[in-house]
């Protein structure tokens, strides 16, 4: 019997609200839009931070990088004249190979150090010439950075040894300088201002992501080159050695730096922070200043992480504001109705209805938009997100809280603003109901 009581409730409330299909639609527009907008928008926030995420992550979470830099004393040196400076002194800083050995040896929980050098100059393959950066780096340089070669292979032990003249080229740079053919086991001839070498080519690499270059080169208008020429380490320094000169406009620049940069690879990314200063303790040996700086991916990551929550909460607020508007228009639907069924109200009550019964009934009836509206909502958002992740090709991610949490408050809604409008009805005089025209 109660479930037929149930059942023939929930029929009258849905015949209540045929009878204003156009007043019914828009009430529960409010909740499809609350529920779509929730989706929606917690989605394309967590495809965003996803993205964010996996760029900083091409980096190696369990990672650090660390990078010459010239010290303070030596730039306010170079507020000067470059070339009545440099003719007197040569300006020496940054990493060195002990610092990569020290690295190794006294700073706990470390897997793997990769050293690097680069160096801007040109590479030229037939008429073409294109400004790159040479990268002089150990062969497991692709594993450290979560490169991908796509074709051929890269640098190897027996060419380290051996200061092989192979090289590999980034993806872009065999775009540019090959247009369209294949460049394997062709030569480049990399030019500098003193002298051009020329390399084989053995492999080609696509980098990550562009954060992953985060550490190296820029060309002039301060954009970082992403036309980059790969060598053995030892090539490197036998063909160019650890010197910089620099020739242009009129100016002589004299560098010498022995690495450009220092990657350190922790077991595990719990060990990153942990190991932080007993890896600056060991680069402070030998130096009077910093000439060094730290790129640490963890913290950015965790930075991201918190800026991530911040935003989730933010666009849920926002999200909710159409929920709670939604809920207002139930609201004055509701109160409109009891209004216009008044009549109706007491005729029921005449016959024996209890005041349950009518609060129960026009619960559901709220109850019932905002289920219908809700469940348009969830298919529209999800409808939505998959197009944009699909078919635009942005990445969009659905959250199943976010699902459940926009239909739960869509339901919420419904039982919070139809409350009162059920409880107004149920109160009403049947005689003074009867009497209402």
């Amino acid at each position: 019997m109660l479930g037929l009581s149930i059942l023939r409730i929930i029929q009258v409330g849905f015949k209540g609200l045929r009878l204003h299909k156009l007043r019914s639609g828009l009430t529960m527009l409010g909740m499809i839009i609350g529920v779509w907008a929730v989706i929606t928008l917690v989605a394309i926030g967590e495809g965003a931070s996803h993205d964010a995420q996996e760029a900083i992550k091409a980096l190696g979470a369990q990672n650090v990088i660390i990078r010459s830099i010239r010290p303070p004393s030596m730039n306010a040196q170079m507020q000067g004249d470059w070339e009545s400076f440099f003719r007197r002194w040569m300006a020496i800083y940054g990493l060195k190979n002990s610092d990569a050995v020290r690295i190794k040896k006294t700073v706990p929980k470390v897997k793997r150090v990769l050293p690097v050098l680069n160096k801007r100059l040109n590479v030229v393959h037939g008429s073409r010439e294109v400004d790159c950066q040479l990268i002089g780096t150990y062969p497991y340089y692709p594993e450290f950075t979560q490169s991908k070669i796509i074709a051929g292979q890269f640098l190897n032990e027996a060419e380290e040894n051996s200061k092989a003249s192979s090289c590999v080229v980034s993806l872009e740079l065999a775009q540019r300088l090959f247009a369209g053919q294949n460049p394997l086991m062709e030569t480049v001839e990399v030019r500098g201002y003193e002298s051009s070498q020329v390399f084989q080519v053995k492999g080609i690499l696509e980098e990550r992501a562009d954060t992953e270059k985060l550490p190296q080169l820029s060309d002039a208008m301060g954009h970082t080159i992403a036309a980059n020429v790969y060598i053995p380490l030892s090539t490197f320094k036998s063909l160019y050695g650890v010197k910089n000169v620099d020739r242009s406009v009129g100016r002589l620049k004299l560098e010498r730096v022995e690495l450009s940069e220092i990657r350190v690879e922790f077991a595990t990314v719990d060990d990153v922070i942990p190991s932080l200063p007993q890896l600056i303790e060991a680069l402070k040996a030998g130096r009077a200043e910093r000439d060094y700086e730290i790129i640490i991916p963890i913290k950015e990551l965790n930075t991201l992480k918190a800026q991530k929550a911040r935003d989730t909460r933010m666009l849920l607020y926002i999200a909710c504001i159409s929920l709670l508007v939604g809920g207002i228009g139930i609201m004055n639907i509701m109160l409109a109705t009891v209004t216009e069924r008044t009549q109706e109200i007491g005729i029921r009550r005449a016959l024996g209805a209890k005041q349950t019964d009518i609060t129960v009934q026009f619960l559901v009836e709220a109850l019932i938009l905002c289920l219908i509206g809700g469940s348009i909502g969830v298919i529209g958002g999800c409808g939505f997100a998959a197009f944009r992740h699909n078919i635009l090709h942005t990445t969009t991610i659905i959250t199943e809280w976010s699902v459940v949490v926009a239909f739960g408050l869509s339901v919420a809604v419904g039982l919070i603003f139809g409350l009162w409008p059920a409880i107004k009805a149920a109160s009403l005089d049947p005689i003074e109901a009867l009497r209402h025209t």
